[in-house]
């Protein structure tokens, strides 16, 4: 997996995780992660990757899906 975090911000810790949104890159779909795949953190809410393969910003929902810009589920 190719991911890389460009930015995050600690919102909170869970269950002894630390919970942040994050700003993330990724070359292709498929290399989204889980909410809680980033490394031993959860993202939530309102974190956003950058597709670099698909030329598409997608933003982390509150159901932890991602969807692009039109509300469109891209990775469940």
């Amino acid at each position: 997996m190719a991911m890389t975090i460009r930015n995050e911000e600690h919102i909170k810790y869970e269950n002894g995780m630390a919970v942040v949104r994050a700003e993330i890159d990724v070359d292709t779909l498929e290399e989204l992660p889980l909410p809680a795949e980033t490394g031993g953190k959860k993202l939530c809410q309102g974190s956003t990757a950058l597709v670099i393969g698909e030329g598409m910003l997608v933003i982390l929902s509150g159901d932890g899906k991602w969807k692009n810009c039109s509300g469109k589920i891209v990775k469940e």
